[in-house]
């Protein structure tokens, strides 16, 4: 049965995808508009979603994983690196990360069936909010007078990861440690208006 303090966890949860679906979206708008800005200038502000989106994912498992004793200690409630909460995460808990489910619906039941396309995955996130971070800040000089550092044309890569973050969080499972305990996590739910639906659910033991 969900304590008051799993019920606080999926909202505060349902508010981070709330988030990361606006980021998300809004950055697809801009990378496929005529807005009149150099490309540069918008592929900034595409790295800069993404680089926000890295970190919505990784406190958003902070969030659903508040019930191991060691995510309460000052040094992860202070985190805010992406990259590090999710390397201390894999330790404490292997199977912390979102998993990204095709549901099949049927009457008085839903199946969770595995993903088949492509996704963001643990190390991918690692690697993009590395590559965020490159992208926001001009680097050292040896850097900016490189001839080999050009400006990348087009918003291909960023479209790509934009859709694979997607692919991730459209439909999730996050499962606590033991594997019976999940949040079940729609971020377009029709019955709740299409806004974030957060569900609990309980393995039958």
């Amino acid at each position: 049965m969900p304590t008051q303090a799993d019920l606080d966890a999926a909202k505060i949860y349902s508010s981070i995808m709330e988030e990361a679906k606006f980021r998300a979206l809004n950055m697809n708008t801009f990378t496929n508009s005529k807005i009149a800005l150099p490309v540069p200038l918008l592929r900034e502000f595409c790295f800069l979603q993404l680089r926000m989106l890295c970190e919505l994912i990784a406190l958003g498992c902070l969030v659903a994983h508040g019930d191991i004793q060691d995510i309460q200690s000052s040094a992860l409630q202070k985190a805010y690196h992406a990259g590090e909460i999710v390397k201390r995460l894999e330790k404490l808990h292997p199977n912390f990360y979102p998993s990204p489910r095709k549901p099949i619906f049927s009457p008085g039941h839903v199946h969770l069936a595995d993903y088949d396309s492509e996704y963001l995955t643990k190390d991918e996130l690692i690697s993009l909010y590395g590559r965020c971070g490159d992208a926001l800040h001009r680097g050292s000089l040896r850097q900016l007078l490189d001839p080999k550092n050009t400006a990348t044309p087009g918003f291909e890569d960023i479209q790509a990861f934009g859709q694979k973050i997607l692919n991730l969080l459209s439909f999730h499972l996050i499962s606590r440690m033991g594997g019976d305990f999940h949040f079940v996590v729609a971020l377009e739910a029709a019955q709740a208006g299409g806004k974030v639906l957060v569900s609990i659910a309980e393995s039958p033991r």
